[in-house]
């Protein structure tokens, strides 16, 4: 796992349809939800020669897809709002060719998302079998710095993360992990920068 690119996928240890199966009961979870028995319900009636595993290991490896989210795609809009970062959007106080080194001290950071997936036989929407997730997270960072020039985070370094999370369907939990706190080795660069 890069932490340059840390996915929430990532966070909840899982790469592959395997690793969920074997440690959890998603695919249970996955067929129990209503919108999985309308998508068996119409597969049965569009084709015999369809196996319902083959369509559960296609639900299991597209749900891991919709969990395969950048942590910093959260980690971003919470820290424009805060007061420390926000004051280094003024170029009159802090010029574009200043550097600065910002500490943020220990912040949660909560996380809230609803990815879904929409099945689709031959190209046409089967409307019954949508399945709405709801991913919910809470990620507790200590020690960041940010680099922070021209007004936009520049880097991320060092720190410690510690992430608790669980991932939904129709109110049944299909992935939940919690972590213990590790620290972020080394440096993120973020490139140009994200504009604060």
């Amino acid at each position: 796992m890069s932490q340059a690119n840390l996915t929430m996928k990532d966070l909840f240890e899982v790469q592959s349809a395997k690793d969920v199966t074997e440690g959890m009961g998603t695919a249970q979870e996955l067929e129990a939800s209503q919108g999985a028995t309308a998508l068996k319900e119409e597969v049965a009636k569009k084709s015999r020669l369809i196996q319902w595993s083959a369509v559960q290991d296609v639900l299991v490896e597209k749900t891991l897809e919709a969990v395969d989210i950048p942590v910093l795609t959260f980690l971003l809009p919470a820290w424009k709002k805060y007061r420390d970062i926000v004051e280094f959007v003024d170029l009159e106080k802090h010029p574009a060719n200043e550097v600065n080194l910002v500490s943020l001290a220990q912040h949660r950071v909560k996380v809230e998302h609803h990815p879904y997936l929409q099945v689709t036989y031959r190209g046409v929407e089967i409307p019954k079998a949508k399945l709405e997730f709801a991913l919910t997270g809470d990620l507790t960072l200590e020690g960041v710095i940010l680099k922070i020039q021209n007004g936009k985070i520049k880097a991320i370094q060092g720190g410690a993360m510690k992430w608790s999370g669980e991932l939904l369907l129709e109110n049944r939990s299909v992935l939940k992990k919690e972590s213990k706190s590790y620290a972020l080795t080394g440096k993120v660069d973020l490139g140009e920068g994200i504009p604060l």
